[in-house]
């Protein structure tokens, strides 16, 4: 701390101090819309700075347990150091490996454990590899097996969860991505993929005539994939989604897949009788201004 200080002396006798840039806040709304990749660097610069704060934490309860260090203890206190194991904390969806000191209590005492690391211990936030295991298993039908990674993906480990809970849990899986939608009256759908950490998943939005958005299914697979979309557009229909009247699709020209899945929805909802021999001629693509990704 010495040398530190002694820096920062010298530094203001200079003509150019060093300043920190601005600095930028992350709100919690947009660190959630973050891509995994994104979260990661970001946990991984943060990990340093709440390690120091978690052994500091844990220290201030040690100290209120056993007293300062090499001080002759009060009466009060009630228990004395006992040495450190090795334990983990969650940090940002992920086991960061620790020493935990440990504290038993004066003369013949068992082990007083700290409050403050069973508190570090318990991690409520989503897990990103296993949040991905659940949609893909909802994308594949696998209900059961997503089921089985909802309780790690909440936090709770497999031993607390009865097997009823997996078997409740794969039915309403089922229920919500077989349901009907014959009852939505659909007029437009967005097709857009999103990236967990090395897959994707294509997203199928539909928008009401009323403007109300309904979330009609996800399949796990490539944009480029035609064979893949092709079945997932034609799972659609067949789950009731009426397109008699035509339907507005609405992609993202940027990601260079307008080619590919527009053929895959003239062959999934328009069916092989509507398709000429150029792909569809039943249908219309306007890409967006100044993008050439689609010729």
């Amino acid at each position: 701390m010495g040398s530190l200080l002694r820096s920062v002396k010298k530094s203001k006798k200079r003509k150019k101090s060093r300043r920190l840039g601005e600095v930028n806040i992350v709100r919690r709304e947009d660190y959630e819309e973050l891509e995994v990749d994104s979260k990661v660097e970001m946990i991984r610069a943060l990990i340093p700075l709440s390690l120091m704060h978690i052994h500091e934490l844990l220290d201030k309860e040690v100290i209120e347990l056993a007293g300062e260090r090499y001080t002759r203890k009060e009466a009060s206190v009630r228990g004395q150091r006992y040495g450190s194991n090795p334990g983990t904390v969650g940090l940002s969806g992920q086991r960061v490996p620790i020493r935990v000191p440990r504290v038993r209590g004066t003369g013949f005492g068992g082990e007083i454990p700290l409050r403050s690391y069973a508190a570090l211990r318990d991690e409520h936030e989503v897990n990103d590899l296993l949040l991905k295991r659940v949609l893909y298993g909802i994308s594949c039908r696998n209900y059961e097996a997503a089921a089985e990674s909802i309780p790690g993906a909440i936090g709770l480990s497999s031993s607390t969860v009865s097997r009823g809970f997996v078997e409740a849990s794969a039915a309403k899986l089922r229920e919500f991505q077989e349901r009907d939608l014959s009852g939505e009256d659909v007029v437009a759908m967005f097709l857009d993929g999103k990236t967990f950490a090395e897959e994707t998943m294509v997203v199928a939005l539909g928008i009401t005539v009323s403007g109300e958005k309904r979330f009609l299914g996800f399949v796990e697979t490539d944009t480029e994939n035609e064979k893949v979309l092709t079945l997932f557009l034609r799972s659609l229909v067949e789950r009731g989604l009426d397109i008699s009247q035509g339907l507005l699709v609405i992609l993202d020209g940027k990601r260079n897949d307008i080619g590919s899945t527009a053929l895959g929805y003239a062959r999934g909802l328009l069916g092989p009788g509507k398709l000429s021999p150029w792909g569809g001629d039943a249908l219309t693509v306007s890409p967006y201004l100044g993008d050439n990704s689609l010729e």
